[in-house]
């Protein structure tokens, strides 16, 4: 059995999440000190390789370093340091809006793509936050879909760490554009940032509409707060799949006893959050004070929403066509439900991207009103 004792106990500075009407910024996680939880780059050291499966898709597994992704392949515990899935997320893009992603990084080398920028006098990237999102969504070794495609919008400001309503609702128009220029290949966007916690902002909420109307998936991160995710913009825009992180927590305050799920601390509850994923001592990608790649542990749902972008990849893989609200029926339906403590909420849907037994395949309509006979 792997209990959360066997991650290393890094206290993690969480950023101010708190934004206005008039700028978005940053606020689902920072990472710890550079380096503590490895110097190396690449950390899992077994190869993909291939089972039966009830799908298209092989059934994919490697032993993994990645509790993450050890927790989302399967419904209960104890975990198994084993990844498995279905698919890889080959020809599907991710648009990370963000403060920049490393091209270089080896999770991700090959697979990134500079696309807006609304800051184009900037560097390139900000910090590493970008970077750790996008190893969520499609690290080699430690993100959901290894094959998928991410373009960089860059929407926030260096010396500010903050980013402009104006950026965010820019950068989704060029994605639209974009995308349409690779009408083979679908897309999410992943939006892991607030921007304000006492109202909507009509803007967002129409850049959403936009690109949902494009074909393209909006994931939200919850945010670090401790308060009712619908108040929290994006994540109230219609259509959004919103995302709180979970953590792996000892039961008993004395740390022993089996390992449970929990909403992580300070993070957004209620029933706005679509989806849980895990969001605590998570290790992905980052970068030194120079720009070099690491990894760290990082926290928040920030992260969180990187991994379910991840599985949106799964699916769109061999389901290319399928709508965001397809989409997010899907991830729905499929979720492990009730297992996270703590949610607030009458239910929660843990994400999970594992193999499923044909009773648990998620049913369309008609295939539920064939079984009723009707």
């Amino acid at each position: 059995m792997r209990s959360r004792s066997t991650i290393p106990n890094v206290a993690l500075r969480r950023g101010a999440i708190v934004g206005t009407a008039g700028a978005a910024i940053l606020g689902c996680a920072r990472a710890s000190q550079p380096g503590l939880s490895s110097t190396k780059p690449t950390v899992a050291t077994a190869g993909y390789y291939s089972f039966a499966a009830n799908s298209a898709r092989p059934l994919l597994a490697a032993r993994t370093v990645s509790f993450a992704l050890d927790r989302i392949d399967q419904r209960d515990l104890p975990l198994d340091h084993t990844y498995r899935h279905a698919g890889t997320g080959r020809g599907v893009t991710i648009y990370v809006f963000d403060g920049g992603v490393s091209m270089d990084h080896p999770e991700l080398v090959g697979r990134v793509r500079r696309g807006y920028s609304a800051f184009p006098e900037d560097p390139a990237i900000c910090n590493a936050h970008g970077t750790a999102v996008a190893g969520a969504v499609a690290g080699k070794t430690l993100g959901v879909a290894p094959e998928a495609e991410i373009v960089d919008v860059k929407m926030v400001q260096c010396e500010k760490l903050r980013g402009t309503i104006r950026g965010i609702v820019d950068g989704a128009r060029w994605t639209i554009e974009d995308h349409k220029k690779h009408p083979a290949a679908p897309a999410v966007a992943n939006w892991s940032f607030i921007a304000d916690t006492a109202a909507r902002i009509p803007a967002l909420d129409s850049a959403v509409t936009s690109l949902r109307a494009a074909g393209i998936s909006v994931i939200v991160s919850a945010g670090n707060i401790d308060i009712n995710a619908c108040r929290v913009s994006p994540g109230n825009a219609d259509g959004t799949i919103v995302v709180g992180a979970s953590a792996l927590v000892r039961e008993s305050e004395r740390g022993i006893g089996d390992p449970i799920d929990r909403r992580a601390p300070g993070t957004a509850w209620g029933p706005c959050v679509d989806l849980y994923a895990p969001g605590d001592s998570v290790l992905l990608p980052s970068l030194d004070k120079d720009q070099s790649a690491t990894v760290q542990l990082w926290n928040g749902t920030s992260m969180s929403a990187g991994y379910v972008s991840g599985a949106a990849a799964l699916y769109l893989e061999t389901n290319p066509s399928a709508t965001p609200d397809a989409v997010a029926q899907y991830l729905r339906q499929t979720a492990t439900k009730n297992v996270v403590r703590d949610s607030r909420s009458p239910f929660s849907r843990m994400l999970f991207v594992g193999p499923r037994t044909q009773e648990q395949q998620p049913k369309t309509i008609a295939d539920a009103r064939r079984e009723a006979g009707q």
